[in-house]
């Protein structure tokens, strides 16, 4: 487990690779950002996408998914409000939306968008992430999984050609070269960066689970993409995505900022629904970070933060265990707490995890690189 010498990531991380001088993918591609990226020609290029899928007789121009989070609500306005475009915005509904993810997403639909809110059978849905939560430690698979399924089928079947997505993991969270440079979302992509643990619907069928349930959370075959015509496009690679520069320009336009972090470093982040936070919860034990490390890292390629500073803040604030969520997830489940904390526990990843004598868990290449050991972090109480 190594460290990135200018952020803080360790290339535990999926998607993070450190280089021969120990930087990581994410900061080359941040630096990219900065001296290499040509703005303005991507955006001529995004210019010239949306003219050749401009719609007809008032159908839609292109499907946006959103969540009502900071980065959608951008995408929305921008498309509608500074490209003229006319998109059709389709949403998974989470289980556990909270109020104020609500109260975001009905101030994005007030922008002027028409809005598909889509619902998976709970049944299915509590089925599937029981299993993706014991096998792969993750509540997130299923959301995620259904999220690119949904808006695909949709696109097909209602002949929208173009579909916008956010921000381009591979750019900004450490894709190799040819990963930064992709402008496109295909089945390859998904199956790296699509949070899906490399899965896709058909992996996990089942007598349990059935393909006939996991129909909603089934691709079209890339066969059926081309036949559609289909382009999809990240919109953070044609235009510079930053997350703070997006959270304040989402906020003048009516979207809400939480009083302080709901897990992480940022306040108007993870805002949406309960489980994502759960989801970031374990990569404390597959990964051993956060959600502050990756926020922290971000800060740093920014420039708003040293990597001093954040090692700091680190030490001196440490997450929470996130107990409400925790609660919900069990109850939608059926399971005990005492259920969840082995789950978690079967997933610590002992490549990078040492167990000390007194029974508690450390991770040996933390303490080394940043020279202390935050011991009232939630899971190594529990």
């Amino acid at each position: 487990m190594k460290y990135c010498k200018k952020c803080i990531l360790p290339d535990s991380r999926p998607g993070v690779e450190l280089n021969a001088d120990g930087v990581c993918s994410a900061c080359i591609g941040a630096e990219e950002k900065r001296q290499t990226i040509d703005w303005q020609g991507r955006k001529r290029t995004l210019v010239e996408i949306f003219n050749a899928h401009e719609a007809v007789n008032g159908q839609y121009d292109c499907i946006v998914p959103v969540s009502g989070g900071k980065d959608s609500t951008w995408q929305a306005y921008t498309l509608k409000n500074t490209f003229g475009l006319k998109p059709l915005a389709l949403t998974y509904k989470c289980k556990y939306r909270t109020p104020l993810g609500q109260k975001n997403l009905d101030n994005l639909i007030n922008i002027g968008v028409d809005h598909i809110d889509f619902t998976v059978s709970p049944d299915v849905e509590r089925k599937f992430m029981l299993k993706s939560l014991q096998r792969n430690g993750s509540v997130s698979l299923v959301e995620h999984m259904a999220m690119w399924a949904i808006t695909l089928k949709m696109a097909v079947r209602l002949g929208i050609k173009l579909v916008v997505w956010g921000e381009n993991p591979g750019l900004e969270y450490g894709g190799n070269e040819k990963e930064r440079g992709n402008p496109f979302l295909n089945h390859d992509w998904i199956r790296k960066y699509g949070v899906t643990n490399g899965t896709f619907a058909a992996d996990w069928a089942d007598d349990d689970l059935t393909m006939d349930e996991l129909y909603t959370f089934t691709l079209p075959t890339e066969q059926e993409l081309s036949d559609a015509r289909i382009k999809s496009i990240f919109l953070g690679w044609y235009l510079k995505w930053d997350p703070l520069e997006v959270a304040e320009f989402s906020r003048t336009i009516g979207f809400q900022w939480a009083d302080k972090p709901v897990f992480g470093y940022y306040p108007y982040a993870d805002l949406d629904c309960d489980f994502i936070v759960i989801h970031h919860f374990f990569k404390w034990y597959k990964f051993g970070i956060t959600r502050l490390w990756d926020n922290l890292a971000i800060e740093i390629r920014n420039n708003r933060l040293s990597r001093e500073e954040a090692i700091s803040y680190i030490k001196n604030n440490p997450e929470p265990i996130p107990a409400l969520q925790i609660k919900n997830l069990c109850e939608f489940l059926g399971i005990t707490e005492q259920s969840f904390w082995q789950i978690a526990e079967a997933h610590r990843n002992l490549n990078i995890w040492r167990q000390e004598k007194d029974g508690k868990w450390h991770l040996p290449a933390l303490v080394g690189e940043f020279g202390f050991w935050p011991d009232t972090y939630p899971q190594d109480s529990k």
